[in-house]
């Protein structure tokens, strides 16, 4: 077995390396990033418009005083020369120290000035960024929670996690800085450092102008090329975080069957790629930065060669402080656009986070409420199935022309072998899929013309594998009526038999179940499960296979206590226990998606059909 397993995980991943394995939820067709993604993104941001405006004025504001730098040391250096050279009319050295000095002065209140704004501009930046990241999860959650069976059916959980996680982490920066880096750290530095260039000396500036269109052609071709590798990457991520959660939620079996090894193999196949694109990245960017330094660097000699030479000659009036204050000039221009170089990457990797999370956003539900839907009143519990057709995959029909009728109080036991439909005819009661042909009327109603809430809040399911959220005894069964006092959700145990096993947890009520009720046995879940039902006071009551992890003395409970809680209740059974399906007022036979046979046990039995064959096997298993 060992070795069987090892040689599946080596061909797997083989086929891995072959072709990308996609399976049906993964993006397909990377394609470069575009305006109206980017549109999209600052729809997003436009309830925080005016603490971005905010921010974005004192930024620029900030830039300005910094940026007067260059302007204080052309200052000072023409003045400390003139001075040298007894052009300030012999003024005394102590008042050539005061000058210098006030301009010191000024130019550290500027500075002053700006670190002060800038702790400002921090705070109300990062409030208004940290705000979208918020919107943006509470989006993609309560869109999740509206999303129908069918997409978690096929959806991986890892990929789920990674859109809720890491592909909204990425947004952050662009979220919080994405408008200053822009506008105040980008575009207003190069706008001033030009206009102060061109006016400090049109000759130094036209001397470097023609690297311009150099820069923009380089920033284009890697804007680019970074935007697909960075989609590439992402997608990557994702796999590696689909196939870690798998592993992980797996673990017993993978343990048991000793699979430890071509899981690993796989995973390291994964994140060898995933490794591989990020290194491609970071090679694009090894390539990209050096050529940026390069035409800084360039530029830098150019100004002080062309303007030393000019200096030289006594051509530039306003000294060799305009030459130095070109060349700060200089790089206070180049600096936006290596920094943006890097903003590039986070707006590359916020676009490509952005790009998935909107995609998951604008998933429909494929059960949803109809226009016009109407709250549905409280119910009798009247069920009819009339001439039902349902396939998860809509081509591939699990169920075939279903038509029954369940009236208020009965209870309905569905029968049949493993993978006959069962499962699926509660799924359509609870509405978690819609069939494709007929309809499913509760009391007249057909419920695709319902409001689902109304609906759910009238159905009670329990399953042979339910899922307890960490917390309490008392959380988990709250849950289904959240108002519920300690007291009424101590009288509902009392009622359904479950409260002494309850009280003699270690805490009681107060014991906590551990993550997915790992601290709880099967048969201690499936009695909170219970309560917790029966706490919701459901019209309708379904219990899919919920008896077949429970022992025998733990059935005796819940069986003492099956009369009052399916009292004045339609109550849909799937069960492999005698005295479950033997008490039912129905019982149909599935098989392969058709009902094959109808009616009570012993009817059934006499006709000596399909059920009479169940029947006696199961006779035979509980011996």
């Amino acid at each position: 077995m060992a070795n069987l397993l090892t040689y599946l995980g080596r061909r797997r991943a083989a086929l891995l390396q072959r072709s990308m394995v996609q399976s049906e939820d993964e993006e397909v067709g990377y394609r470069p990033i575009e305006w109206p993604l980017l549109r999209r993104l600052l729809r997003v941001l436009k309830p925080f418009a005016r603490q971005y405006t905010a921010g974005v004025f004192l930024g620029c504001l900030i830039v300005v005083l910094e940026m007067m730098g260059p302007k204080y040391m052309q200052w000072i250096i023409n003045y400390v020369l003139a001075f040298t050279k007894g052009g300030l009319g012999g003024l005394p050295v102590h008042s050539a120290v005061k000058h210098v000095a006030g301009i010191m002065l000024a130019w550290a209140l500027t500075l002053g000035c700006a670190i002060t704004l800038q702790r400002y501009n921090i705070l109300i930046m990062t409030r208004a960024g940290e705000s979208v990241q918020f919107l943006l999860r509470k989006s993609l959650f309560a869109h999740l929670q509206r999303l129908s069976m069918s997409f978690y059916d096929r959806t991986k959980l890892g990929r789920i996690i990674s859109r809720c996680t890491s592909d909204i982490a990425s947004m952050r920066e662009i979220n919080v800085w994405g408008f200053q880096q822009v506008i105040a750290n980008t575009l207003i530095p190069m706008l001033v450092a030009t206009a102060m260039l061109l006016l400090t000396d049109w000759r130094l500036f036209l001397s470097v102008a023609w690297l311009g269109p150099i820069l923009f052609v380089l920033n284009d071709k890697y804007r680019t090329k970074i935007g697909f590798m960075y989609q590439y990457a992402r997608e990557w991520f994702t796999r590696v975080s689909t196939n870690l959660a798998e592993n992980i939620t797996g673990m017993r079996v993978v343990t048991a069957f000793d699979g430890q090894t071509p899981n690993l193999n796989t995973f390291n196949y994964l994140q060898e790629v995933n490794t591989a694109k990020g290194v491609q990245v970071a090679r694009v960017n090894g390539v990209f930065q050096p050529l940026l330094e390069l035409i800084r660097f360039l530029g830098k000699a150019i100004i002080l060669i062309f303007g030393g030479y000019l200096a030289v000659r006594g051509s530039i009036a306003k000294g060799v402080g305009a030459v130095v204050a070109a060349y700060m000039f200089w790089d206070w221009f180049m600096n936006p656009i290596i920094n943006f170089g890097n903003f590039t990457n986070l707006l590359m990797a916020a676009l490509a986070g952005a790009e998935r999370v909107f995609a998951m956003l604008d998933t429909q539900p494929e059960v949803q409420d109809l226009p016009g839907a109407k709250p549905l009143p409280r119910i009798q519990g009247h069920v009819q199935f009339d001439h039902v057709t349902f396939g998860y995959v809509p081509e591939r029909p699990v169920l075939h022309d279903i038509s029954f009728e369940a009236h208020p109080g009965q209870m309905v036991a569905l029968v049949g072998a493993t993978g006959s439909g069962k499962s699926s005819i509660i799924s359509l009661i609870v509405r978690f899929y819609q069939p494709q042909q007929g309809r499913v009327v509760i009391d007249g109603a057909d419920i695709r013309h319902v409001v689902g809430e109304s609906l759910n809040k009238q159905t009670g399911l329990v399953l042979q594998a339910n899922y307890l959220f960490t917390g309490t005894v008392l959380e988990n069964i709250r849950y289904a009526k959240p108002d519920a006092t300690d007291e009424q959700v101590f009288e509902a145990a009392r009622a359904i038999g479950s409260l002494d096993s309850i009280a003699m947890l270690a805490d009681g009520f107060n014991t906590q179940v551990g993550e997915r009720g790992a601290s709880m046995s099967l048969g201690q879940r499936q009695l909170i499960c219970f309560t917790r039902a029966f706490l919701a006071d459901p019209r309708i009551f379904m219990l899919d296979e919920a008896t077949s992890a429970v022992d025998t003395a733990t059935e005796q409970i819940v069986q003492h206590s099956l009369e009052k809680l399916l009292e004045n209740r339609t109550t849909f059974v799937v069960a492999h226990r005698l005295s479950t399906i033997m008490r039912a007022d129905a019982i149909l036979v599935i098989d392969a998606g058709r009902i094959v046979e109808r009616g009570s046990h012993h009817e059934l039995v006499a006709a000596g059909g399909r059920y009479a064959h169940l029947y006696h096997q199961f006779a035979t298993q509980t011996q």
